[in-house]
């Protein structure tokens, strides 16, 4: 049947030469990464009772550096209340399934071994960025996370919004954080590098401005201001490298929590199987052809360097090219025997 009115095209929707149907129907749409508010690392915030744009924040009230010294007096008061995690359920819209590979590419070719099985597991969805600045929020439980080492804090902001960040370890159950370039430096606020005092412990490091945290996100693990210029921050990470990051790159105040994660003692070989892990063959139990390790009367030695099954070595053996400048790295890690020698590692 023919129309009486002609059939235009437009971006993928019909319309029937109605005026202003095409419009109504098509709204062009453009990624969130081309957002100057994202660009910025900032999310507008209006109070979710009154609607009008929220108070201005207060003053900085705890200016000094928070220290590794600060964080042992806090941890000794804290001593009558030791952590409890959750467990309860994680919330559903804040996690996903987790899904395995057992250790094979798109080939299925295995390219990692002793991996596969396990329980299932869900997804955190851990806010790095800690976009929301300015906004107030409630810490209301520290849960276990497991597909990392640290556990992650559940908080709440003052509109009702709920989000996972990683929990520093002296923060408990009610406390209250806040990303801000104006917010306090204490354990579990996020600030920039320019506004973080030196001497300070810091976690969750941006690499690059609004990139989010890539730097110590480990159960555990922490990094020192060291000094600051016009225009970067030098700061020691905890594989005792020093290097470089712009100021205007975010990091939260603290140490990770879960420092014990190192002492569990797995009681049976089913406790690995239950983290994903298949059993695995020593190197010097094997026949010669299976194994630069193998062979011999005796399994007393290596043969050689420790070195994988296809004879690269293992221990200690650098991968960075030496050709490659180092950019923003004022000094590499220590090897590890000289870590071990002056009690670093």
């Amino acid at each position: 049947l023919a129309s009486p009115l002609p059939v235009m095209w437009f971006g993928g929707a019909l319309t029937g030469g109605i005026p202003g149907l095409a419009s109504s129907l098509v709204s062009r749409r453009f990624a969130g990464c081309y957002s100057r508010i994202i660009k910025r690392n900032r999310v507008p915030f209006v109070d979710f009772e009154t609607g009008f744009p929220k108070q201005p924040p207060q003053p900085q009230r705890v200016l000094g550096a928070f220290t590794y010294a600060k964080q042992q007096k806090l941890e000794k008061l804290l001593e009558a209340e030791p952590l409890q995690t959750f467990k309860g359920r994680v919330i559903p819209k804040l996690s996903c399934h987790r899904v395995k590979h057992s250790g094979r590419n798109n080939w299925g070719k295995i390219t990692t071994r002793h991996r596969g099985g396990g329980t299932r597991q869900r997804i955190r969805f851990v806010d790095f960025k800690r976009g929301r600045k300015d906004v107030p929020a409630s810490v209301l439980r520290i849960e276990y996370s497991p597909e990392r080492t640290s556990h992650v804090a559940l908080i709440q902001y003052e509109d009702g919004v709920l989000s996972y960040i990683l929990a520093p370890l002296t923060l408990r159950p009610g406390d209250q954080v806040i990303a801000s370039e104006n917010a306090n430096v204490v354990p579990g606020n996020c600030l920039p590098l320019r506004s973080i005092p030196v001497g300070s412990i810091i976690h969750n490091i941006e690499l690059r401005a609004g990139a989010g945290g890539q730097f110590i996100r480990a159960a555990g693990t922490y990094a020192t201001v060291v000094s600051r210029d016009k225009d970067h921050a030098t700061i020691k990470l905890c594989s005792t490298e020093i290097r470089k990051f712009p100021l205007d790159c975010w990091a939260s105040i603290g140490q990770l929590s879960n420092l014990e994660r190192f002492m569990r003692f797995k009681s049976k070989a089913g406790v690995n199987r239950w983290l994903g892990r298949r059993p695995s063959v020593r190197g010097n139990a094997q026949n010669p052809w299976d194994h630069p390790h193998g062979g011999g009367t005796s399994a007393k030695h290596t043969k050689r360097p420790p070195c994988t099954p296809w004879g690269i070595l293992c221990k200690g053996f650098k991968t960075r090219s030496p050709k490659k400048p180092l950019g923003l790295i004022v000094q590499r890690n220590l090897p590890g025997k000289l870590q071990k020698k002056f009690s670093i590692k």
